[in-house]
């Protein structure tokens, strides 16, 4: 049944459950069960909704793989020459020599370019990145090139790669969340699948890319059959902590909010805030650089509104300063309207009276 499940063309939305259990075993080598499978996040159902479910079918046409098995054959490939340091010629190479025979129309020749676009498709899909472009296929964001004459692990541990320590001293305080980010920053959350987009600033710093496949990323830290490093995927993890913090009333309600309507995974918003150690910024090796230009555009914001101002407590003495004067000049006014209308009656009742003598 799997087999004949994996033999179905790419072109399927809304895939069933047991078709995407045996794409993920398939992509990671592993045996979920069933229930392990639906534990995480109800079978990665965002992940396959925002990111296979979209990239499969846009590529059908431009792919020499016509089925989730041939794509899982091109996988398998880059996988085992990856561990070895093969070039992404070599790979193609291999699955020619391996598929040629058996699978003419997915292997023609090393040089096709629909089998270079297998490549390309297979490699998005086993890491959640955005790999080199796809023909007639629109990719926002950032994009990892991968070369003919590179090897795919070289490629991604180029784009992540560890920053030296740093001696910078910038504060991540418990403020600083997603829910702030757009409540007193006027920062909009904007939702990727693509790991390479994670807390990029976009359209004049106006809104931010936010990962949000954290099960995809446990997932992959698991299996073990993944060209990110462990580092890395904690890292990811507690940037998705720090951001979104479960033991924060506002940010939970926030989250909860984002989800309706939205294909987010639900394990994103269940991790609790990093402590006083873990936010500090020299624990960041991967992300650093992106959260100190992300801090800097929150801390040089300013609010916009009655409702920015109300949330708006990064400095306290500011803060109560503007909401006492607020509050004076509220009663002020009320007391100064009370004052005129107690005035008006009294002089309309004493004009009545007159009148009445």
């Amino acid at each position: 049944m799997v087999a004949k499940d994996l033999a179905r063309p790419l072109t399927g939305t809304d895939l069933a459950e047991p078709l995407r259990l045996a794409i993920i075993n398939g992509i990671f080598q592993s045996k979920l069960t069933t229930d392990e499978f639906l534990s995480r996040d109800g079978g990665l159902s965002a992940w396959f909704r925002d990111w296979f479910e979209e990239q499969c079918p846009a590529a059908t046409n431009q792919v020499s793989a016509k089925t989730y098995l041939d794509l899982l054959h091109v996988l398998t490939c880059i996988q085992s020459n990856s561990s070895q340091g093969s070039s992404r010629l070599e790979v193609t190479a291999q699955i020619c020599a391996k598929y040629s025979s058996a699978n003419p129309v997915l292997a023609p020749h090393h040089q096709d370019a629909k089998l270079n676009a297998s490549l390309t498709l297979a490699a998005r899909l086993w890491l959640s990145i955005s790999i080199d472009s796809l023909p007639h296929f629109f990719t926002p964001g950032y994009v990892i090139r991968w070369d003919s004459d590179q090897c795919l692990s070289d490629a991604v541990g180029k784009e992540f790669s560890s920053n030296s320590p740093t001696a910078e001293t910038v504060k991540l305080p418990k403020v600083f969340t997603a829910a702030n980010l757009e409540k007193i920053a006027g920062i909009q959350v904007q939702w990727t699948s693509n790991l390479a987009d994670h807390l990029a600033l976009k359209d004049d710093d106006r809104k931010v890319m936010f990962f949000h496949q954290a099960s995809f990323l446990e997932l992959s830290r698991e299996s073990k059959m993944t060209l990110l490093n462990d580092h890395l995927i904690d890292e990811t993890l507690r940037t998705i902590a720090l951001l979104i913090p479960a033991n924060d009333p506002g940010s939970r309600k926030w989250f909860k909010n984002k989800r309706k309507g939205l294909s987010l995974d639900c394990k994103a918003g269940s991790y609790n805030a990093p402590n006083a150690s873990e936010r500090q910024i020299e624990r960041f090796q991967y992300w650093r650089d992106r959260l100190v230009i992300l801090k800097q555009a929150f801390d040089d914001s300013e609010p916009s509104g009655i409702a920015s101002w109300w949330y708006d407590d990064r400095k306290k003495v500011q803060w109560y300063t503007f909401w006492v004067a607020a509050a004076v000049l509220l009663l002020t006014v009320v007391f100064g309207l009370i004052q005129s209308i107690s005035g008006i009656v009294q002089a309309w009742a004493a004009v009545r009276a007159l009148n009445t003598q």
